[in-house]
């Protein structure tokens, strides 16, 4: 039986892979002329831009994502990881405070910064520390139940479990509210937009922490190129430069095909029977037909039911999420990357600084995150140079900005050239050293996301994880088709590569059970 699957990213090549070694014939076809959708990189001369890995989930040997990179043919055991020692630095006021790698570093350090903020810097560590140890690869329960004991420097394991509660039920912003040191507030409210659950700063910190979230050797591209050799290897098609214009629904009646569970009342579900259809297969940009037995979207999800599907396949609550455009729920990014004479040690990784505001899209901005490419390795940048990139924050209004202004190509460009011009201008006055030495390599924005790769609103991310948010776990199914399946980031939480990974493997998973059933 054949599978055909649109989109070559992460979700595409991570279900094909998967697929292939159940037995599907596969192939996959992508609108690009490279693989690997927003993990990529590209060259500009002889420096090169790493467009997606900050870390990756899953490069600690043993844990659950890792044997998932393993058998995708991402990583393998003999290979050493490039290890960062702080996960980011936050300056205010002359003063700056480090995410160490070394735990105990940071909570010295943060305790000398802020005695006054003592209770929540313990909760805070201590939430790190209990991510950390949850993260150590053991088959035996005994252990994993002894990680509450071990990770402790004072708090019960009730109040461990209380701080997880208490971070999973307020927002970075609020999370901010409840710190008085104002550098240590700066250092909460860089991890991420400030709707976003707090949660997530202490967890990914632990991940980084616990080597679970080092940069494999050769960044973005080399996590594509083995994906793509892992997928040929085992006989699988990919067609570049070769786009889907729909997907084929077939002209046979609907039947009763298979029964759901639908709400009723508060706390009930019931049974209901749905009509479904099937695809026949997908039709390409240049109107030629695909035949498929099952076929796996796996791109946007967006753009997969407003084009490849039709909106009459949408779900409730993603109809709802895209529907109200008031609330920050999607976001992306304006990015400017800076060709360095010199290895810019002064930025250890990651640095985030105060500076003269710049009108970015519809939004101000008076802080900058610059991030240092130099330790990715030689292939980032010939010996004694860099790269340096900074990245803006963009939600739905600016976005729509970037897209109406790309109408007029030479004002978007002129626009774009002249926030470079400002953003370079700031940089060079926090390091008057560097004056002269930097280069404007490329610029891209929320509408060269949605240009690419099809990004709704330039929406390289999933829905922003609110603290109560519906949205966080969105079925792989299409309600209405019985053999179209969705394989995506967008579809679980927290989002990402790990998430597309699994995803591509979860959409495969449900057409070998599909086929059982059928048997049956």
């Amino acid at each position: 039986m054949k599978i055909v699957i649109v989109g070559a990213g992460v979700s595409g090549l991570s279900a094909g892979i998967f697929a292939l070694k159940a037995g599907y014939e596969v192939e996959i076809y992508e609108k690009n002329n490279v693989a690997g959708g927003c993990c990529s990189s590209w060259k500009r001369g002889d420096f090169t831009i790493d467009n997606c890995i900050h870390w990756l989930t899953g490069t600690k040997k043993g844990t659950p994502q890792y044997n998932v990179w393993k058998e995708l043919g991402v990583i393998k055991d003999d290979e050493a990881f490039i290890q960062r020692e702080s996960f980011y630095t936050s300056e205010y006021m002359g003063q700056k405070i480090t995410l160490w790698r070394d735990l105990e570093r940071t909570r010295k350090e943060l305790l000398e910064l802020s005695p006054e903020d003592e209770k929540e810097i313990t909760r805070f560590i201590e939430c790190v520390k209990l991510g950390e140890g949850l993260q150590n690869p053991t088959d035996d329960p005994a252990e994993k139940n002894s990680v509450f004991k071990e990770v402790t420097f004072s708090l019960s394991r009730a109040e461990i479990l209380k701080s997880l509660f208490v971070y999973s039920g307020i927002s970075i912003e609020e999370f901010t509210n409840k710190i008085k040191h104002p550098l240590i507030k700066k250092m909460a409210a860089d991890f991420m937009s400030k709707d976003y659950e707090a949660l997530w700063l202490p967890m990914a910190y632990s991940f980084f922490v616990a080597g679970n979230g080092d940069i494999p050797k050769g960044g973005s591209k080399e996590i594509a190129d083995r994906l793509v050799a892992t997928f040929k290897s085992l006989g699988g098609r990919l067609y570049l430069s070769t786009p889907v214009k729909t997907v084929s629904i077939s002209d046979k009646k609907a039947k009763i095909l298979k029964q759901i569970f639908v709400p009723s009342g508060k706390n009930f579900f019931k049974p209901k029977k749905i009509k479904v259809r099937s695809a026949d297969g997908v039709i390409l940009e240049n109107d030629s037909f695909v035949p498929a037995d099952y076929i796996i979207c796996a791109c946007d999800i967006h753009y997969t039911y407003y084009h490849l599907l039709g909106k009459k396949y949408l779900s409730k609550p993603v109809s709802k999420a895209y529907a109200n455009r008031k609330k920050n729920i999607i976001y992306s990014s304006f990015q400017v990357a800076f060709a360095v004479d010199g290895e810019f040690n002064e930025i250890d990784d990651t640095l985030y600084f105060d500076c003269d505001t710049i009108d970015v899209g519809m939004s101000k901005h008076n802080r900058l995150c610059v991030k240092n490419y130099r330790n990715y390795g030689d292939y980032i940048a010939p010996a004694g140079k860099t790269v340096i990139q900074c990245s803006i924050i963009q939600y739905r209004k600016d976005s729509e900005f970037w897209i109406k202004l790309h109408e007029n190509p030479t004002l978007y460009s002129n626009y774009k050239n002249n926030i470079a011009t400002a953003i370079k201008n700031r940089i060079e006055t926090k390091f008057p050293q560097y004056e002269g030495k930097l280069k404007i390599l490329d610029i891209w924005t929320p509408y060269s996301y949605s240009s690419r790769n099809h990004c709704h609103m330039g929406a390289y991310m999933r829905f922003i994880t609110k603290v109560i948010n519906p949205r966080i776990i969105i079925s792989s199914d299409v309600k209405k088709l019985s053999n179209v399946y969705l394989a995506s980031h967008w579809l679980r939480y927290p989002g990402g590569l790990p998430t597309a990974a699994t995803m591509g493997k979860v959409a495969v998973d449900k057409i070998v059970l599909t086929e059982k059933e059928h048997a049956n």
